[in-house]
């Protein structure tokens, strides 16, 4: 990748005492006052807007340390912005929003955090479906427009998931949580994923494999957590959508490109599916036109969310006290412990299938 030699850590003597650090967004105030211990501390401090390219490309100037956010690219021209740079820590467990090669070229280590958030977003992702399926926020809103006049009515009804079949379409740690939660909705878990698990865990799990197609044709609910790759780019097609029982209900929590939205869009409208929650889309921040499209919007048997799978209050906390520690680690002379170019440390790189 072009690097001449394995970075070495006693190239932090010649940092300054207090490094000048940059953040792009506010972050839990715990790591916010570790950072402050250590360094000097620049950060765009607003809830209300995205910081803008100019701002982050004035902001990381004269920086030693980059904090890195998963919605703020940090592409080659902002790093090479940053004359100074000898760290980007990334509050994410892939970086892919960082150009690790670029960074790579230059000597600069890149962190991410572990894959600590699985648990989180799998319990996030069973609140979504259980939304969904019990039409939790349009009843919501039924209730405030004053449309609540009968408590027997038909005029509002949700789905029962005791007894009904979920299909997990990718079964590795988001989808064995979902899993887990809905055995204990005394639900049949059906999976599909590239490589079948061995008997004792599917035993384990309670879970039985299935092939896409039959899963798609049997479930009630179908749950996408797979990682976003080149054969998942996609997967869920308008073919795909077709197999889909006109009374079940998609739930999307991986990423946006998985499914095609535009055909989703269209199998929601016109009533062969009965419902969606969504908290991806294909396209994102900081993409134009970002979010879900506004026919999405329009329909009320979609449940939409803005990528907050993470977002618990304590995850982030955990999440920006470990990027916190690899800042430390490395300042410390040491290797972080989450570093995602490990060939600077003269170790083997990282293989990934990622690709957002």
């Amino acid at each position: 990748m072009g690097v001449s030699a394995p970075f070495r850590p006693q190239e932090v003597d010649s940092l300054p005492d207090r490094p000048r650090i940059f953040i792009p967004q506010p972050i839990p105030l715990d790591a916010l006052d570790r950072l402050r211990r250590i360094g000097e501390v620049e950060l765009f401090d607003h809830h209300d807007r995205r910081i803008t390219r100019e701002e982050v490309l004035e902001g990381v100037s004269g920086k030693e340390i980059l904090y890195a956010m998963g919605d703020i690219p940090y592409d080659k021209e902002v790093i090479a912005a940053a004359a100074d740079l000898r760290l980007i820590a990334a509050m994410h467990v892939a970086a892919t929003f960082v150009d690790i090669p670029a960074a790579t070229r230059r000597g600069i280590p890149v962190t991410g955090v572990p894959n600590t958030l699985a648990e989180t977003t799998g319990e996030f992702t069973f609140a979504l479906l259980v939304s969904t399926a019990w039409r939790i926020p349009e009843a919501d809103g039924f209730l405030r427009e004053g449309r609540w006049t009968q408590n027997q009515s038909e005029a509002f009804l949700g789905t029962r998931m005791q007894g009904k079949t979920v299909g997990l379409v990718g079964l590795g740690q988001v989808g064995a949580g979902v899993a887990r939660r809905c055995r204990g909705m005394d639900m049949r878990v059906i999976y599909t994923k590239r490589n079948r698990l061995p008997a004792e865990e599917e035993a384990a799990l309670g879970v039985e494999f299935k092939e896409l197609d039959d899963l798609l044709a049997e479930s009630d609910f179908v749950v996408l957590t797979p990682i976003l790759t080149p054969d998942t780019n996609g997967l869920i097609s308008r073919e795909k959508l077709g197999l889909l029982r006109p009374d079940a209900i998609l739930v999307n929590t991986s990423r946006g490109p998985v499914v095609d939205e535009e055909a989703l869009e269209e199998a929601l409208r016109e009533g062969r599916l009965r419902g969606a929650g969504l908290d991806v889309y294909e396209r994102e921040i900081p993409e134009p036109d970002y979010g879900p499209s506004a026919g999405l919007k329009e329909l009320p048997n979609v449940v939409l969310t803005p990528h907050i799978g993470t977002a618990a209050r304590e995850t982030r906390a955990e999440m920006a006290d470990r990027t916190v520690d690899n800042i430390e680690a490395f300042l410390a002379g040491e290797r972080p412990p989450d570093l995602l170019n490990p060939e600077l440390y003269g170790e083997a790189p990282r293989q990934s299938e990622r690709i957002g």
